[in-house]
C-alpha cells in the first residue's frame, strides 16, 4: 500500500449492515486516503473505515484513517508522547507540554537573523495566548499583500478555539536568500481548552522580510504534512464542552449545540475504554461544509462519506464530520465508533495488520453498547456464512478490493458477534486484556488467547465459531 514514500489511495467497498433505525442501512467501505502533498511518512499505516445509512432521503458514510507517524514524530521531538489526566493535566510519562512561548529571551533583541526570526516568532506566540490581535499582526510586513487578513483569520479560529499552547521553534537554522529575504520551516506544538497536554504539531514554511536589525513577515504556509488544518483556512465558529471541542464554519455554526450534545454522550462512553492511558482532555471535531470537505488536511474524500478520523501525533486524533451527510443522530452513533478508535489505538505506533477483526470489532462492540439495543447485522452475517465465503475463521483481515459487499459486511458482524461472545464468556476486562495483547502489543493470538483466556486460540477461534453459526 506504500507508493514513494506515500500512501497510495485504495478503494474497496464494504457491504450494508442495518443501522439501528429502521429502515436504514450501514454500508462499510475501506477507503485509505493518501494526503494531497507528498508527506514525509516512513511508514504509513492505513486501516479504513467507512459506513453508509442510508435512510429515505440521505446516505452518509465515514471513514477512519490511521498514519504510523512514528519517523515524523521522533523528528519532532513527540515520539512516545502519552496521556494526561481528565482535567489536562500531563501524566507521568511524558510531563505534557506547557502553555507560553518557549526560550522567551527577555532584553536586548538579538543580533542574528536566526535570533530576530526565533524572536518575532515568540512575541507574536505571546500575543496570540494573550488575545492580542494587534500584536500577532505586527510581525506582519505591510508591502505582504493578504498575509495580514490571513493571519487575523487565523487568529479569530484559534481564539475560538481556545488555544491555550502555541509553541513555535525553527527547524533548523534560517536561511539568508537574495533580495533581502529570509526563509525558515517553523514547527508549531499546539493544544486547545487545556494548558497541558500532548500537543498536535505542524511544519510549515515562512519566508521573511531583512531590513538591518528588523525581520517582518512576507509569508506564513499552511501545514507540510496533513494540511492545511481547518482553522489555517477557514473563519471557524466553537462550542467546546466538558470532553469535545466542536468547530465549524459560520454557515453552520447553528449546528454546533445539538451536535456538541451528541459527542458529550459518544464521549461519556468512550471514556470508560480508555484503560491504557487517560482519555484525551478533550476530543477535537471538525464539521466541514462541501468546501472544507475537499480541502481540509489535504485529504480528498467522497462526497457520500460522512467523516474520517486523523492522528497527528501518537496520541492526539482529530476528526472531521461530512455537514452533507450527517445530523445529530447519527453524530452520535457515529462517534461512539470514532472516539473508541481514539482512546483503544492511542498510543500504538505500530501496524494492526493482521488484527484488523480486533480493531474494527471493539469500535463496533463500544458502539453497540453505547446505543442500549441488540446487534443490528444479522441478516448480513447470515448472509455471507451461507455464501460459503466463510470458513469460520475469526481472525479475519481487512477486505481486499475485490470483495463483494455481503463478504464485507458479513466479515464486520462476524468481528462483533466474535467479541461479544468472548465478553459474554470471560467478562468485558478480559476481552480488553486480549485485545492489549493482540492488537496494542502484537502478540500471536495463541499467545495473547492463553495470557487473557488461559486457553490456546484454536479452541477459543472454534467456540467463537460456533457462536456465530448459533445466532443466525
Amino acid at each position: 500500500m506504500i507508493e514513494d514514500g506515500g500512501p497510495r489511495a485504495d478503494v474497496a467497498t464494504r457491504p450494508s449492515i442495518p443501522h439501528q433505525r429502521a429502515g436504514s442501512r450501514r454500508r462499510y467501505v475501506a477507503q485509505p486516503q493518501a494526503p494531497r502533498r507528498g508527506t514525509v511518512l516512513r511508514t504509513a499505516l492505513l486501516a479504513a473505515l467507512a459506513v453508509l445509512l442510508i435512510a429515505p432521503a440521505s446516505a452518509i458514510a465515514f471513514v477512519t484513517v490511521r498514519h504510523e507517524r512514528a519517523a515524523i514524530m521522533a523528528g519532532q521531538g513527540l515520539a512516545g508522547a502519552a496521556g494526561h489526566d481528565a482535567a489536562g493535566r500531563p501524566n507521568a510519562r511524558n510531563g505534557g507540554v506547557q502553555s507560553g512561548p518557549p526560550d522567551a529571551t527577555p532584553g536586548a533583541r538579538p543580533a542574528s537573523l536566526d535570533g530576530l526570526v526565533r524572536q518575532a516568532l515568540q512575541d507574536q506566540a505571546a500575543a496570540l495566548l494573550a488575545g492580542d490581535r494587534d500584536g500577532f499582526l505586527r510581525q506582519v510586513d505591510p508591502g505582504a499583500g493578504g498575509l495580514r487578513d490571513d493571519l487575523a483569520r487565523r487568529f479569530g479560529s484559534l481564539q475560538q478555539l481556545h488555544v491555550k499552547v502555541w509553541q513555535p521553534t525553527v527547524e533548523g537554522k534560517t536561511k539568508a536568500d537574495a533580495g533581502g529575504t529570509a526563509s525558515a520551516t517553523v514547527m508549531i506544538k499546539y493544544c486547545f481548552v487545556v494548558p497541558s497536554c500532548d500537543p498536535m504539531s505542524l511544519e510549515a514554511p515562512t519566508r521573511w522580510k531583512v531590513a538591518g536589525a528588523a525581520v517582518t513577515l512576507l509569508e506564513f504556509g499552511t501545514s507540510k504534512d496533513l494540511g492545511p488544518r481547518p482553522w489555517e483556512v477557514s473563519d471557524l465558529r466553537t462550542a467546546v464542552g466538558d470532553r469535545v471541542v466542536m468547530s465549524t464554519t459560520a454557515k453552520y455554526a447553528s449546528r454546533l449545540p445539538s451536535m456538541l450534545a451528541a459527542a458529550e454522550k459518544a464521549a461519556a462512553l468512550t471514556d470508560t475504554f480508555a484503560r491504557w492511558g487517560a482519555p484525551p482532555a478533550r476530543y477535537v471535531v471538525y464539521l466541514a461544509g462541501p468546501d472544507e470537505w475537499s480541502s481540509w488536511y489535504g485529504i480528498r474524500q467522497e462526497a457520500w462519506v460522512a467523516g474520517f478520523a486523523l492522528p497527528l501525533t501518537a496520541s492526539a486524533t482529530e476528526i472531521v464530520l461530512n455537514a452533507a451527510r450527517v445530523d445529530t443522530r447519527q453524530t452520535l452513533d457515529v462517534l461512539r465508533h470514532e472516539f473508541t478508535h481514539v482512546v483503544t489505538l492511542a498510543g500504538v505506533e505500530k501496524a494492526y495488520d493482521h488484527t484488523w477483526w480486533l480493531v474494527e470489532g471493539i469500535a463496533e462492540y463500544v458502539r453497540v453498547k453505547g446505543g442500549g439495543k441488540p446487534f443490528d447485522g444479522l441478516g448480513d452475517v447470515r448472509t455471507y456464512v451461507r455464501s460459503g465465503h466463510w470458513k469460520g475463521e475469526v481472525a479475519l483481515d481487512d477486505p481486499d478490493a475485490g470483495a463483494t459487499t455481503a463478504d464485507v459486511s458479513g466479515r464486520y458482524g462476524v468481528a462483533y458477534l466474535s467479541l461479544q461472545h468472548l465478553a459474554d464468556r470471560f467478562g468485558e476486562d478480559r476481552l480488553l486484556d486480549f485485545f492489549d495483547y493482540a492488537a496494542r502489543q502484537g502478540l500471536p493470538l495463541d499467545a495473547a488467547a492463553q495470557k487473557a483466556f488461559s486457553m490456546g486460540w484454536t479452541d477459543v477461534e472454534s467456540d467463537c465459531a460456533r457462536y456465530v453459526r448459533g445466532r443466525i
